[in-house]
């Protein structure tokens, strides 16, 4: 059975808006249309049960990853807010009823890069993995 992935989340988000100064606001899925940058997105995926560490009863943690996305109005605010997510993601461990969580795990990331496809906004991504059981 694969654990629900909301409450992985709602640590993560937890986790991640204690630790960040509160001018970095932390969106899931979403940021609002009037959104004052900088600040980060957070887009998880529902959760998979780990296809590498099962048991004999087929039982395993669920692997939850999630792309971090920051947004400013420049390169340098952009690095500064994805720097701010990433140093949290790697020092800390949320904290879920419950739940064993393992440390985040960085997968991967692309530059820092302008979008002008709707609006010129420059923006920083990175992919991670958080495991729990």
């Amino acid at each position: 059975m694969t654990l629900p992935s909301l409450a992985l989340v709602n640590g993560l988000l937890a986790m991640i808006r204690a630790s960040v100064p509160v001018t970095l606001a932390i969106y899931w899925a979403q940021a609002p249309p009037d959104a004052a940058m900088p600040y980060v997105v957070i887009y998880p995926d529902a959760g998979i049960k780990s296809p590498f560490e099962r048991d004999l009863l087929n039982g395993g943690p669920t692997d939850l990853r999630y792309q971090v996305t920051a947004v400013g109005g420049s390169p340098d605010q952009t690095a500064w807010a994805h720097d701010k997510v990433s140093a949290v993601l790697l020092s800390g461990v949320p904290t879920v009823a419950g739940r064993r969580v393992w440390p985040a795990i960085q997968e991967g990331s692309q530059p820092v890069r302008r979008d002008d496809t709707s609006t010129p906004v420059w923006l920083a991504t990175s992919q991670w993995l958080s495991r729990s059981d």
